[in-house]
């Protein structure tokens, strides 16, 4: 990690434009997020200085996808500080991060934007772009664990709003007509997937036209099975040393076969339907399962009232067959950094005083559908999400992001090549040779 310490900012900002957006991160694992109501914040929206004049802070980030949750959030906020106004730039996902890097080479500065933890921040951090909000009063609405496990040497240049979990949703009542249980196993899965493709009805809901969609279960399994059941707990470490290839970790293939077992099973033209389609095809109730975080909530609340209250269950998505193993996947989603370079830093402080805030926490809750790091914050989210309480209660849940510890961006090359595989322009052994050959031609 620390050979981009000695890249000077122009050239590392060079680099930052060529690379893709990945979804690769060097967390430690992330605890759930306080539950209790009991737990008071330190430190309130209140503990910045006030705003006197008129100001108006820029927010970019990439919750597109729930851009009237977060318009909510953001007028909550200005309810609150008439003195401050803030024009907010909603970005889809796959444009995030390279309109990011792009804006900040050319000067163009954004106050506040979301970021994820790891590759990208510390990338930024190294460009002397991130404010330091270490010890600020607000840092300590969040518990500390939390905070080391988003630090970039030692320090928090990002603070952290909301954590979702990744799992499966299924529609209950097509499991019930055909007397299936949650299956527990990979294995009893796409067993289940089967049985309801034979009943006439499709198993998996995908939306692989938007490559996060794919990229997020890729970069998920891959890591799971490497770490958990491979047992290759330094694979990805030797991977940015140069020192193991992807030929050599078992797990590859198996993802690839887990990717074929999906595409096979899923609806019809899933690499031409996007990620509103696929929540929307959910919606209707025709769908056995649907693997995502908790994002399409608040759209299939609207969409389907009745399917949302009663009629949708959520269950850990099942990575191995080894069912000790197949535990809750939690992690991070969206964290917010200031720039450094921003000539309005305390207004955009002040606004992340707020988030940081019980008020903010419940609203990110409330409007996002999606859990907050904030303390004391609520946890109720929909109905469906009840299902996973027995797996944070019992500390049951891991984040594989926390498993990568590389910034080599291999996902989004894995994600373009296994598409090669579904259409058989491509065999596994190729695509494992093509991604090897990847890291060794662009990371010497």
């Amino acid at each position: 990690m620390n050979k981009f310490a000695s890249v000077s900012v122009s050239a590392m900002m060079v680099s930052l434009l060529l690379s893709a957006c990945g979804s690769n991160s060097n967390t430690a694992s992330t605890a759930a997020p306080a539950a209790s109501s009991e737990t008071k914040p330190a430190a309130t929206a209140t503990a910045t200085a006030k705003v006197e004049k008129p100001v108006t802070i820029s927010f970019m980030h990439f919750k597109s996808d729930v851009t009237d949750g977060v318009a909510k959030i953001v007028e909550q906020f200005e309810k609150q500080n008439p003195n401050i106004k803030v024009e907010v730039q909603p970005v889809k996902y796959d444009d995030y991060y390279t309109l990011l890097k792009t804006k900040m080479a050319s000067g163009d500065i954004v106050d506040v934007f979301t970021l994820n933890a790891g590759s990208n921040t510390k990338l930024l951090h190294d460009g002397g772009y991130l404010e330091d909000l270490t010890g600020k009063d607000f840092m300590s609405n969040f518990d500390p664990s939390v905070l080391k496990a988003q630090a970039t040497d030692g320090k928090n240049y990002i603070m952290p709003v909301n954590a979702t979990p990744i799992a499966v949703f299924y529609n209950k009542k097509i499991f019930s007509d055909l007397g299936l249980q949650v299956p527990r196993t990979y294995d009893a899965m796409i067993a289940a997937a089967k049985k309801i493709k034979e009943a006439g009805k499709t198993p998996f809901a995908l939306g692989w036209k938007d490559n996060w969609t794919l990229g997020m279960w890729l970069s998920r399994d891959l890591p799971s099975n490497t770490t958990l059941v491979e047992k290759q707990a330094d694979f990805f470490t030797k991977i940015e040393k140069g020192t193991a290839k992807f030929a050599d970790n078992p797990a590859s293939k198996t993802v690839i076969a887990h990717a074929q077992d999906l595409f096979d099973l899923g609806n019809k033209d899933q690499l031409g339907v996007d990620y509103n389609g696929v929540v929307d095809l959910f919606s209707k109730g025709d769908v056995g399962m649907m693997y995502m975080g908790t994002w399409p909530l608040a759209d299939i609340q609207k969409k389907n009232p009745e399917l949302y209250k009663t009629g949708m269950g959520y269950f850990p998505y099942p990575f191995s067959n080894d069912e000790s193993l197949n535990k809750l996947e939690f992690n991070p989603d969206a964290s917010l950094a200031v720039n450094s370079k921003s000539a309005n830093k305390e207004a955009a402080l002040k606004f992340l005083a707020f988030m940081a805030s019980k008020e903010g926490g419940d609203a990110w809750v409330k409007n996002i559908n999606s859990l907050s790091f904030v303390k004391g914050a609520s946890t109720d989210i929909a109905p469906a999400v009840n299902d996973l309480k027995p797996y944070f209660d019992k500390g049951l849940t891991y984040d594989s992001q926390s498993f990568i510890t590389t910034t080599i961006d291999w996902n989004s090359q894995f994600t373009q090549y296994v598409q090669k595989v579904f259409f058989k322009k491509a065999t596994p052994d190729q695509i494992i040779k093509d991604l090897d050959d990847w890291v060794a031609k662009n990371h010497k």
